[in-house]
């Protein structure tokens, strides 16, 4: 059976486009034009690879990224060059392009990164994330209070809340437990939960990744 991609692109022309582009070359296509449905059908209809466009509405393409549930490769799309979103989105394991894309260049990638899959070079799986049992204190600048639902090696879950004025800054930090030392975290993702509210998924850079490795086992 054809392998299945998800499209997920606010743009309908954009989205239809790549959709018949896929399908002409024998790809099976699902749709989505948000984050959220786009978080609901990498698990009902587990598709073989992602093809996500960075601006979507008030969310940003990597947090669909970074919430695969299985390693599945992944392919960002953007009309704006901007080197540290292309860099986040290798780091998290995913190819990054910019519009316009020649067709035969990306049905020439997907085949590659299908082809790879099978024979066993996926992306790098996630770290496991794991729920964080007791308060930990995050520095938000704005947030009344702000504590970790759950982490991984590799990020962060926090909820915040308070009177931000408008979404969190794209760098916060986590204070490790009984010391004085702060993680930086830089922010992959957001979303508001209510008027009150907000969900923030974030990265650990590579020159922190021991101090926060010792944050993560000694939180769970």
């Amino acid at each position: 059976m054809a392998e299945k991609i998800l499209v997920v692109d606010d743009d309908e022309p954009t989205r239809v486009g790549l959709a018949m582009l896929l399908a002409e070359a024998g790809y099976r296509t699902v749709t989505a034009s948000s984050v959220p449905v786009g978080i609901r059908l990498l698990t009902d209809e587990n598709p073989d690879l992602l093809l996500v466009d960075i601006r979507l509405d008030a969310y940003n393409g990597l947090h669909l990224v970074a919430m695969r549930p299985h390693p599945i490769p992944a392919v960002v799309l953007t009309g704006f060059a901007d080197n540290a979103i292309e860099a986040d989105a290798r780091r998290l394991g995913a190819e990054f392009l910019l519009k316009p894309i020649a067709p035969q260049v990306l049905i020439a990638l997907v085949a590659r990164l299908l082809s790879d899959s099978k024979v066993g070079h996926a992306p790098p799986r996630r770290w496991p994330r794991k729920r964080v049992a007791r308060d930990v204190r995050v520095d938000i600048d704005g947030a009344a209070t702000a504590r970790m639902l759950d982490v991984s090696y590799g990020g962060v879950c926090v909820e915040m809340h308070g009177t931000l004025a408008s979404a969190p800054p794209q760098r916060f930090r986590i204070f490790v437990p009984s010391s004085d030392n702060a993680v930086p975290v830089e922010t992959v993702w957001t979303r508001r939960r209510d008027d009150s509210t907000w969900l923030c998924g974030g990265m650990i850079s590579d020159d922190a990744a021991t101090s926060w490795r010792s944050v993560v086992d000694s939180l769970t």
